[in-house]
């Protein structure tokens, strides 16, 4: 994981991107009215899960440099920690949609207890803040995982 933190800004961007990618895959194939939409509907639906997937990650990103206003060596390792919980929740919804052919809230529940508790066990476990900093981490993927249920 070391070297994993030790990327250049060109191959943290990239790994984020890889996890957008991955999120926007997973919204198009648990969407079930993309396949019945004309080809302008479905580039729009495209262009709003982009949007919306940038969004969200920007969003929590923006969120979590707030709370830790205080600290500078973290950055790379919060957007890779990010970056790997939301790939991992991402990866296994898409896997379990194309098993079960359905989600529901247990499936989101399940599914995003292991995708953001390991993007909380990777936060808690590599930054290098303080403890009262790492609890505020932890809080606020709490609540985003419980805002991503409904």
């Amino acid at each position: 994981m070391k070297n994993l933190y030790k990327l250049d800004r060109l191959s943290v961007l990239g790994t984020v991107l890889i996890s957008i990618l991955i999120q926007v895959i997973q919204m198009i194939l648990t969407d079930p009215n993309v396949s019945e939409m004309p080809q302008m509907g479905k580039w729009l639906k495209l262009l709003i899960y982009v949007i919306g997937a940038v969004l969200a990650f920007a969003i929590a990103y923006w969120l979590f440099n707030l709370l830790l206003k205080n600290n500078d060596n973290y950055k790379a390792k919060l957007i890779i920690n990010m970056a790997i919980g939301l790939t991992i929740e991402a990866c296994l919804m898409i896997i379990v949609f194309l098993i079960a052919g359905k989600t529901n809230i247990w499936i989101k529940g399940i599914v995003g207890v292991i995708g953001f508790g390991s993007m909380a066990g990777l936060n808690w476990k590599f930054l290098e803040v303080s403890q009262s900093d790492k609890i505020k981490i932890s809080v606020l993927t709490a609540i985003w995982f419980i805002l991503t249920l409904f």
